[in-house]
C-alpha cells in the first residue's frame, strides 16, 4: 500500500509552479523547437506583465528599441498545454492573459525580422485575478536578448504608469477613486493635525535626500490608530488629494475582494510605487488584518524595508488600526518598523465637537444646537455623523424646513442608548463566557 505524505501549503505551491514550468518547457522543446529554422534559440524567464493586452495594443509601433529594432504586433499559438484566459481591468480593457503568443520585431531600415515566442500560465488558481500566481517564459535567440529586454522594461513602466489623476486601489471592486476630503475639511485636534501633516511632508521634501546619504531606501511608515469612527479614512482621503495635487502617485490597498488582505497586495503597491519614478504614498487600512499567522513575517519583513522595492523619489506606507492591542509587539517595539505612531482619539474638545456638527448638519446649524455639543464629547466622529443624519430625517419625514433643537436631542438620545445596550450585551457575553466561579474583579486581579 502507498503512503500518501501531506505537501505543506508552501510546498505544494512549489510543486505546481515545478510541474507547471516543465510542462511548458515540454512543450518547447518538442513541439515548437522543431519547426523552427533558428539554431540558437534559448528558453528564459519573461517578466509577468508582458502578456498585457491593453499595453501591448496601445504600444507604438515607431518606439525605438536597441538596434532601431520595432515593435510589430502579436498573435496568439495555438498550444494545447495551457488555456488562453484574458483578465480584465475595472474600466473592461484587458490586463493580463495565459497562452502562448508570437511578438513580431523588425528594422524597418534593413528589413531585418525577429520573432520571440511567449508562453504564460497559471500553476495556482486559488488567487487568479490581478495577482495571480503564473509561470511566463519567452523563447528567442540568444542576440536578441538585449532588444527584448528593453521591451519587456518598457512594457513594464507602461503597465504601472499611474493615472496622476486618481488613487490606484489594488484588490478592491473598482480600480480607483478621485478623493474629494480637503485637508481642511478634517477635523482633528490642531497639534496632532499639525504634526501628521508636518511629518508627510517633511519626509518628501527633506527625508528622501536623508535616507539616500544614509545609504537608506528611502521608504517610511506611520500608523493611524483609534477606535473606530475616530476619523482615520477621512485622514487618509485627505492625505491622498493632497499628495495628487503635488503629482505623486496614490496607491490604497484593499481587502475588499475575495483574497481577503494578503500581503501579495502590500508587494504589488510597492512595485508599483518603485516603478512610478513619482513620490508615492500607499494606504493599507486595517493593518492587523494583514498579520495573520501565514504571512506576518513577510509582511515584518517589508516593513524592515529588507524586502521591499525601492522608490528613489520616496515612498511613505500610512497604515490604520482600529485595534492596537492586535498589532504584534514586533512591529511595534521594534525600531524601524514603523517609524512613527499617531493616536486619533475621539473628540475631545467642545469646538472639535462644533466644528464637526456644523459639518455634517451644513445649512440647518441654529445656535440652539450648541446645547448639543457637550454631550458629543467623547464620542467619534462617526457617532456624530449618524446623530445628524438622524435628525435630519426625522426633519425631512416631518416636512420641516428648519431643524428644531429637540429633534437633534431625540435624535442624540436614540443613538446612545443603542450603544449603551451594545455594550450591556457584549459584556454579558464576556460574563457567560466566564468559567464558573470567576467574577470579573477575579479576572483583572490575575491579569495584574
Amino acid at each position: 500500500m502507498t503512503e500518501s505524505v501531506a505537501l505543506r501549503p508552501d510546498s505544494w505551491e512549489l510543486a505546481m509552479r515545478n510541474l507547471k514550468t516543465d510542462l511548458l518547457g515540454q512543450w518547447i522543446r518538442q513541439d515548437w523547437l522543431p519547426n523552427r529554422r533558428e539554431t540558437d534559440l534559448h528558453i528564459i524567464p519573461a517578466a509577468r506583465n508582458i502578456t498585457h493586452g491593453t499595453v501591448l495594443a496601445e504600444f507604438e509601433h515607431t518606439f525605438s528599441l536597441p538596434g532601431r529594432y520595432q515593435f510589430v504586433g502579436v498573435e496568439a499559438v495555438p498550444c494545447p498545454v495551457v488555456t488562453p484566459i484574458t483578465t480584465y481591468r475595472y474600466d473592461g480593457r484587458p490586463d493580463v492573459r495565459t497562452g502562448a503568443y508570437l511578438y513580431r520585431f523588425a528594422q524597418p531600415q534593413t528589413g531585418t525580422t525577429a520573432e520571440v515566442l511567449v508562453i504564460a500560465a497559471v500553476y495556482n488558481d486559488h488567487n487568479y485575478g490581478p495577482i495571480h500566481e503564473r509561470v511566463t517564459f519567452a523563447c528567442l535567440p540568444a542576440q536578441f536578448v538585449p532588444v527584448w529586454a528593453d521591451f519587456e522594461a518598457e512594457v513594464d513602466r507602461r503597465v504601472y504608469e499611474l493615472d496622476p489623476r486618481m488613487v490606484h486601489i489594488i484588490g478592491g471592486r473598482s480600480g480607483g477613486f478621485v478623493p474629494s476630503v480637503d485637508w481642511d475639511d478634517v477635523i482633528l485636534d490642531d497639534a496632532l493635525k499639525t504634526a501628521i501633516m508636518d511629518d508627510v511632508e517633511s519626509f518628501f521634501t527633506r527625508g528622501v535626500g536623508i535616507y539616500q546619504r544614509l545609504k537608506l531606501k528611502p521608504f517610511r511608515k506611520l500608523l493611524l490608530a483609534g477606535v473606530p469612527g475616530t476619523g482615520k479614512t477621512m485622514l487618509c482621503s485627505a492625505l491622498a488629494k493632497w499628495a495628487l495635487e503635488r503629482n505623486f502617485r496614490v496607491i490604497y490597498v484593499s481587502s475588499a475582494d475575495c483574497d481577503g488582505p494578503t500581503f501579495k497586495k502590500i508587494e504589488q503597491a510597492l512595485s508599483i510605487a518603485a516603478h512610478s519614478q513619482h513620490p508615492a504614498l500607499i494606504i493599507v487600512e486595517e493593518l492587523d488584518a494583514y498579520l495573520h499567522e501565514k504571512e506576518k513575517a513577510i509582511v515584518l519583513n517589508v516593513l524592515d524595508g529588507a524586502e521591499s522595492a525601492s522608490n528613489d523619489h520616496g515612498t511613505l506606507l500610512i497604515t490604520t488600526t482600529n485595534y492596537p492591542e492586535a498589532i504584534d509587539e514586533r512591529l511595534l517595539k521594534r525600531p524601524g518598523r514603523l517609524d512613527r505612531i499617531f493616536i486619533v482619539p475621539p473628540l475631545e474638545t467642545p469646538d472639535e465637537a462644533e466644528q464637526m456638527l456644523k459639518l455634517y448638519l451644513g445649512d440647518l446649524w441654529r445656535e440652539e444646537h450648541r446645547a448639543v455639543v457637550g454631550n458629543l464629547i467623547g464620542y467619534p466622529g462617526a457617532f456624530v455623523r449618524e446623530v445628524a443624519i438622524h435628525a435630519l430625517t426625522l426633519a425631512a419625514y416631518d416636512e420641516l424646513t428648519a431643524l428644531p433643537l429637540e429633534l437633534l436631542q431625540r435624535s442624540f438620545k436614540k443613538l446612545s442608548d443603542q450603544l449603551a445596550v451594545g455594550d450591556d450585551f457584549l459584556r454579558q457575553r464576556v460574563e457567560a463566557t466566564r468559567p464558573v466561579g470567576k467574577s470579573s474583579n477575579d479576572a483583572d486581579d490575575a491579569e495584574a
